[in-house]
Parts: C-alpha cells; sequence; structure tokens
C-alpha cells in the first residue's frame, strides 16, 4: 500500500507560524504608532487654541504687555496647559512681538507643543 501523506510537516507549520507572528509585530507596531500620533496631533491642535487665545485676550486688553516673559496656566478640553509668554520689542515703538509657547499640564518636554507668534498694536 501507498502512504500518500497530503498535510504539511511539522517545519512547514512552524515556519508558516513565524511569518504570521512577524506580520502580526509589525501590524501591531503599526497601529501603536497610528494611535501616538492622533494623540500627539489631538495635543497640539489643543495647545495651538490655547496659545490663540491668549494672543486674542492680549488683544482686546486695554493695557499694553510688558517686555519679558509671563507665564501661566489655562485649561482646555478639561486639562490644563502651561504656557509661557515672551514680549519682545519691536523696531515700531507701537507694536510688539509676543511669542506663546504652551505644553501639557506636566511640562517635562522641553520642546512646547506649539509656539505661535502674534503682533499686538498699541491701544
Amino acid at each position: 500500500m501507498k502512504n500518500n501523506n497530503a498535510g504539511f510537516t511539522l517545519l512547514e507549520v512552524m515556519v508558516a507560524l513565524f511569518v504570521v507572528a512577524v506580520a502580526m509585530g509589525g501590524a501591531i507596531k503599526v497601529i501603536e504608532n497610528a494611535a501616538q500620533n492622533t494623540s500627539r496631533m489631538t495635543d497640539k491642535t489643543f495647545a495651538g487654541w490655547v496659545a490663540m487665545n491668549k494672543i486674542t485676550e492680549l488683544r482686546l486688553s486695554s493695557e499694553w504687555p510688558k517686555t519679558g516673559k509671563v507665564k501661566g496656566e489655562s485649561e482646555m478640553s478639561d486639562r490644563k496647559w502651561n504656557w509661557e509668554q515672551n514680549t519682545i520689542e519691536t523696531d515700531d515703538e507701537k507694536v510688539k512681538r509676543v511669542e506663546l509657547s504652551v505644553w501639557g499640564e506636566s511640562k517635562d518636554d522641553l520642546d512646547p507643543f506649539v509656539t505661535v507668534v502674534g503682533f499686538l498694536t498699541k491701544p
């Protein structure tokens, strides 16, 4: 009698499982990176809104900001955001440059999420 084995050998099954495992590892890494990027972009978006809101508050204020750095905290989207405002004189005495940098609540990162630059005219 002839023995016709139509199945896979143990080695073939192990190689196939290894290939599937490597592919799944790569797919999981791609999904993890996408989730981190989405979270980072959300942080950058809200930080940008915080910075633009602070510059808008300065534009609407009747007070002329002093030259130098000011630090503060704002709340948006149920989170606290640390910001630093750097007001700089320009060549025109009626215009000041404002650089507003925003970090997350912990401010562990050396680099801010965003830095927005605005120009204010004397009220």
